[in-house]
């Protein structure tokens, strides 16, 4: 995390651990702040690496799941990095910003991701480079999201990936049930964005922001389930994550295989449970039968407001839809699936 920035962060009474903002210090819940109008959080729990070089394109191109491009100034894009099994290594979302590429993942497999793409830049014309120290990074959202951004920029992205610059700040548009963007920019202008917004914002860490973006169904794979799935497990063929006319990259094969061969036994599912312990990426959930059968497991979970436990898993869709399931050692807890919030579809008309 950029000094400067942590420095900020703490003046605003944020709690830090292992550069990740756990709260503001609130004196109401922060789960209950996520439901505000206005919505300030900092996200330097994801990491920010800059692709660039004559052969970039080209580079990117032949190691992620989606159509690099398609990426301009003004459209961003979800995308995934494979084994050669196509299993996922990382997943990103990926905007242009002075001509370069950025790749904002999460920080705790930063370096082993970084590491690897190097790997086979050979000699190729590609720099990556971590800059997640120079770019600081935060998140807006809420219902009143869009009128206060609107009173600071002249244009807005008006659709989920699209992203646009203005005053040397990136605004990108996510998907959610909610007006929701991301601004990343050097630390002066990103501080003084947010002083402009604070006062009538409520200031939110990272479980917060987390239950936007499970409620959103967008996957993100952290070290507990790195190479646990597949593209389609995740669902990223419903969530223009996953290109099947751009070519090869690693694991290419095996995704399109499952495409048009396979039938897909697993998938991503979004639901509720409520318990005294947070659920971590990668903990089994059990069925309910006598067996007590693996059903999948946890991708993502977060507390939400009343404490229940908002997640996203990867389960059997047969057992999802006809057996009890729980968490794994948590068997008084029954979780509870909903309604994605996009339509799988896609995927069957392809």
């Amino acid at each position: 995390m950029n000094n400067e920035w942590e420095n900020f962060l703490l003046s605003n009474k944020a709690t830090l651990e292992s550069n990740t903002v756990k709260n503001f210090g609130l004196s109401i819940d922060e789960e209950q702040a996520a439901y505000s109008d206005l919505i300030l959080a900092d996200l330097s729990h994801y990491s920010l690496l800059e692709a660039s070089g004559d052969d970039v394109v080209e580079f990117l191109q032949g190691q992620l799941t989606n159509d690099i491009k398609l990426v301009t100034e003004n459209i961003g894009q979800l995308s995934a990095y494979c084994n050669p099994k196509g299993r996922i290594l990382a997943n990103f979302r990926i905007f242009k910003r002075d001509d370069d590429y950025y790749m904002r993942l999460r920080s705790d497999i930063t370096e082993a991701t970084l590491k690897r793409l190097r790997m086979f830049i050979m000699r190729s014309k590609v720099e990556l480079i971590d800059k997640s120290d120079e770019l600081c990074r935060m998140g807006i959202a809420g219902a009143n999201a869009t009128k206060h951004l609107s009173s600071l920029f002249n244009k807005l992205p008006e659709n989920a990936d699209e992203s646009s610059t203005e005053n040397d700040i990136t605004i990108i548009m996510l998907p959610g049930t909610l007006p929701q963007y991301e601004a990343h920019g050097p630390f002066e202008k990103i501080k003084n964005l947010w002083e402009k917004l604070k006062s009538d914002a409520s200031m939110i860490g990272e479980n917060s922001w987390n239950i936007l973006t499970i409620r959103a169904a967008i996957p993100e794979i952290v070290s507990e389930t790195v190479e646990a799935f597949v593209p389609q497990m995740v669902n990223l063929q419903a969530i223009n994550s996953l290109s099947f006319t751009k070519g090869c990259y690693p694991g290419q094969e095996v995704v399109a295989r499952m495409h048009y061969l396979g039938k897909l036994k697993r998938r991503l599912f979004i639901g509720t449970v409520k318990g005294d312990t947070l659920p971590i990426s990668g903990q089994s959930i059990m069925t309910g039968n006598e067996n007590e059968e693996k059903a999948g497991q946890i991708v993502t979970a977060s507390w939400s407001k009343d404490k229940n436990i908002e997640i996203l898993a990867v389960l059997q869709i047969e057992k999802a839809e006809k057996e009890a399931l729980h968490i794994e050692s948590d068997t008084g807890s029954t979780i509870e699936l909903l309604d994605l919030p996009y339509s799988l579809e896609k995927e069957e008309k392809k």
